[in-house]
């Protein structure tokens, strides 16, 4: 008999993507405490527990403004699932963290979603799952990003007035004022004056 037959093929665990950005990230070492770049292996019984305090949190962040204990996030398994999921927890009394569009209090609890946007104070969270099959570990990523994830998702960025092909503002035609804030639609030829 074949001993390679009787190897055991490692499982795939979870990866838990987590991208920050700050809008002084670039100036202050915010993350130098955080294993960037570099996948962390976490026991899913454990908290994944991001704040400012590294005697309760196993993440770091080197910033006043972070509460001692910012975020907690829970592995655990749906009922009939083999699958982890994660469940995130604000451990703040005085930052609100926002998770998608809305705001969890001090304690409260919310389920993550598969890519799941997260703000608290000036940081921005963009965090994914890519599924495995361990159910005992998974693992974490921190990644920065350049530009804030609310941007790229096209979260609070303000609507600008249309401009047409030629570069001219769209202009209302009776008395030369400024087109009001609603979009505008035409199927007719616009005249310009």
């Amino acid at each position: 008999m074949n001993n390679n037959s009787k190897l055991e093929t490692e499982e795939l665990r979870t990866c838990l993507h987590i991208h920050l950005y700050h809008p002084d990230q670039a100036n202050c070492p915010l993350y130098h405490n955080l294993p960037l770049n570099q996948p962390y292996k976490m026991d899913a019984e454990d908290p994944l527990r991001l704040g400012r305090d590294g005697q309760t949190c196993i993440f770091v962040l080197n910033d006043t403004s972070v509460s001692r204990k910012q975020l907690s996030i829970q592995a655990y398994r749906k009922a009939g699932s083999t699958f982890l999921s994660f469940m995130i927890q604000n451990m703040s009394q005085k930052i609100k963290l926002m998770v998608g569009g809305s705001e969890l209090r001090y304690l409260e609890r919310a389920e993550l979603d598969d890519k799941v946007f997260l703000r608290f104070g000036r940081y921005e969270l963009l965090i994914w799952q890519e599924p495995g099959d361990s159910v005992n570990t998974f693992e974490v990523l921190f990644e920065t990003c350049n530009t804030p994830p609310s941007q790229e998702l096209g979260i609070d960025v303000p609507c600008k007035l249309p401009v047409m092909d030629t570069g001219v503002p769209w202009r209302n035609l009776e008395n030369g004022a400024p087109a009001s804030q609603e979009p505008l639609e035409s199927d007719e030829t616009v005249v310009l004056v």
